[in-house]
């Protein structure tokens, strides 16, 4: 059975995406959750001030995307649909 691509894109846009704040010992966190999948992290850079986004729920060290303003960062993720 063929499944067309508007069908797809229905069911890829079903999913909202979630930011949950979490404040683990240390610092500061929001995960990132689609449709109650974890997609990664955000955490904000201590020295820089920006917010960085981490793939994946266990990344803690390569940041994938990177802004100062936290609505244009949680856009872009959206965006690309991480």
């Amino acid at each position: 059975m063929r499944v067309s691509r508007d069908f797809r894109l229905q069911r890829r846009n079903m999913s909202t995406y979630d930011y949950v704040k979490r404040a683990p010992s240390g610092g500061w966190l929001m995960e990132v959750r689609k449709g109650g999948a974890h997609k990664g992290n955000i955490r904000k850079n201590p020295v820089t001030g920006r917010y960085q986004f981490y793939r994946g729920s266990r990344n803690a060290t390569r940041p994938m995307l990177e802004d100062s303003d936290m609505e244009k960062l949680k856009g872009r993720i959206e965006e690309l649909d991480l």
